[in-house]
């Protein structure tokens, strides 16, 4: 026969809602702008590249219209691995998506009866853990969504001429500034090598290249 009244449990106040930064994307517009400086970034110096490659090649001089097609090439190229990312992080944000806490929550107190300190402190790890899963779902699913914005302005400019023909122009201009610049470069006077000395200096460049893959892969 219990002498005293039962005392009654306090309730617990309800928990801070966790912080999480990418439930939202306010900023899409921003974070597309900002991805596309970098892709136009990226086209522009394919381009660069390929000009440098097909005057080499070919020996001819400038070609606005070749320029704009090798821009193109670079637009398609990259909206082709782009589309892969998004593909990639879909899969990503699909195998980290969380359960519902709800569910967690509802087996904080099975049966009604209050649960022991070991298994508070286990359902307080599973939630914890749950809630860094599903920021990091929210997170993959605010980068596919940039990547997808960053495709569809790459697509616009791939079928704008007048965006391409700038982006060639600019890869023509920044292929002309490291040519004068490497002009400017004095050059040393050329050392001459004996066979046996090329052959050491080859030997110990394989020798770094070897040390260095070990301390990079372990083996």
């Amino acid at each position: 026969m219990r002498l005293w009244p039962r005392r009654a449990r306090p309730e617990r106040p309800p928990r801070p809602a966790p912080a999480r930064p990418y439930e939202s994307l306010d900023n899409l517009e921003h974070l597309v702008d900002e991805g596309y400086l970098v892709a136009a970034a990226a086209m522009r110096l394919s381009t660069k590249n390929g000009i440098i490659l097909t005057t080499l090649r070919d020996g001819g001089s400038w070609n606005e219209a070749a320029a704009i097609e090798l821009t193109r090439q670079a637009a398609d190229t990259l909206i082709a691995e782009l589309t892969e990312t998004a593909a990639r992080l879909t899969r990503e944000s699909e195998r980290a998506a969380p359960l519902d806490l709800a569910l967690l929550d509802a087996s904080d107190e099975p049966g009604g009866r209050r649960p022991s300190r070991t298994e508070r402190a286990r359902l307080r790890r599973e939630r914890r853990r749950l809630e860094r899963q599903r920021e990091e779902a929210e997170r993959l699913v605010a980068r596919t969504r940039t990547v997808l914005g960053v495709i569809d302005r790459v697509k616009a400019a791939r079928d704008d001429d007048e965006q391409l023909r700038q982006i060639a122009l600019r890869a023509r201009d920044d292929t002309l500034a490291e040519l004068v610049q490497a002009r400017l470069i004095p050059r040393a006077t050329k050392v001459r090598q004996t066979e046996e000395q090329q052959r050491e200096a080859i030997a110990g460049v394989k020798a770094d290249l070897a040390r260095l893959l070990e301390e990079r892969t372990g083996y």
